[in-house]
């Protein structure tokens, strides 16, 4: 079987998860996988090339969704991908924008297959079948545990006993356009340095975008840390044409300390809701990895973490911020959740 996986890298990412899941078909499958990287155009020569299978990997369309209506894009798409043959599959992320512009090249290109992080209920909202062309769409995790990273790491944790930090979370300040569920990422931060309750826990919560750490240094951190706070990624507003993004991104520019109820009234009243977008997070498996407790805010978590067993719940409301505080000043049971995770992960 021959496979081409069709990408968009200008350089070797720094997130370790995205080469991990990029390279993984080559790693797993039994499969001749070529590479082609569009980032650097289109060799001529591959249109005549006959594959069985063709897969337009998530950092294609997190990178070209944003000139798909330029000039460049329309003569790509002319003279090059259109021309490929084989079976086409998508593997898109962040679907919650630019979603008009997917159906487009979905439909263009005939891909007849999607692996999706959307819910079933939320399928033809998003890909409607009469716009996208698309018969078949698969239910997929955003990322995998990676068996030679497991290897790896399996020498680098040490003892939850002796790990410097107590409570550690690093994430970037979640833009707006985001809606409600982006924001709890935030809200994470802000909740626990600020917790209604007494403790002598160290604390290394950060979402400075200059503290953000990547690849080696990500798992090092994790090894450092005792219990990591975290959610499930996603968003809770579809933007099918990506002109939310525009409005708030100029409305933000103009007005530097507007609070997100202020950007929703002057950018997207009364929408924020009309998409039920949450994924499992690869950092969920990193955490499952290295052996450090989750406490996580309440979700699906993809049906594969459980609550009580695999990590601490965190109310949504934040009502139980105390009792979690608690639960995490209690190594043994820490210890036991990890286990837990370690285990049956």
């Amino acid at each position: 079987m021959k496979v081409l996986v069709i990408y968009d890298l200008l350089t070797k990412s720094g997130k370790s998860t995205i080469n991990e899941h990029l390279y993984s078909f080559k790693r797993y499958s039994d499969a001749q996988c070529y590479y082609l990287n569009v980032a650097y155009g289109m060799p001529r020569y591959i249109a005549k090339i006959n594959f069985d299978l063709i897969v337009y990997h998530f950092t294609f369309f997190d990178s070209n969704v944003r000139f798909w209506k330029s000039a460049r894009y329309k003569t790509f798409l002319r003279d090059g991908l259109k021309t490929l043959k084989g079976y086409k599959v998508a593997m898109p992320q962040d679907e919650y924008r630019c979603s008009e512009r997917m159906n487009e090249f979905f439909s263009n290109c005939n891909i007849k297959t999607v692996f999706t992080l959307l819910s079933e209920s939320e399928w033809q909202k998003v890909y409607p079948q009469d716009k996208s062309g698309l018969e078949h769409y698969k239910a997929v995790l955003t990322g995998y545990i990676d068996e030679v990273v497991l290897e790896k790491l399996k020498g680098s944790y040490q003892s939850r006993k002796s790990r410097a930090i107590d409570i550690g979370y690093r994430v970037y300040k979640p833009p707006y356009w985001l809606g409600r569920q982006g924001m709890i990422k935030q809200q994470l931060v802000e909740r626990f340095l600020n917790a209604p309750v007494q403790h002598n826990l160290k604390l290394d919560l950060s979402s400075d975008y200059k503290d953000i750490l990547f690849g080696d240094d990500w798992y090092k951190f994790l090894c450092e840390c005792r219990v990591v706070l975290s959610c499930e990624g996603g968003a809770s507003l579809h933007d099918p044409d990506g002109s939310i993004k525009e409005k708030v991104d100029q409305y933000v520019n103009e007005h530097h300390r507007a609070s997100f109820e202020e950007v929703e009234k002057a950018c997207f009243p009364g929408m924020d809701g009309n998409l039920t977008y949450s994924a499992l997070s690869p950092r969920h498996f990193d955490a499952c990895m290295t052996r450090t407790c989750q406490a996580l805010v309440e979700g699906e978590y993809g049906g594969v973490l459980k609550p009580g067993v695999h990590y601490i719940e965190i109310k949504k409301d934040w009502s139980n911020i105390t009792d979690v505080i608690r639960q995490i000043e209690d190594v043994e049971f820490c210890e036991q959740i990890a286990d837990n995770a370690y285990r049956d992960i």
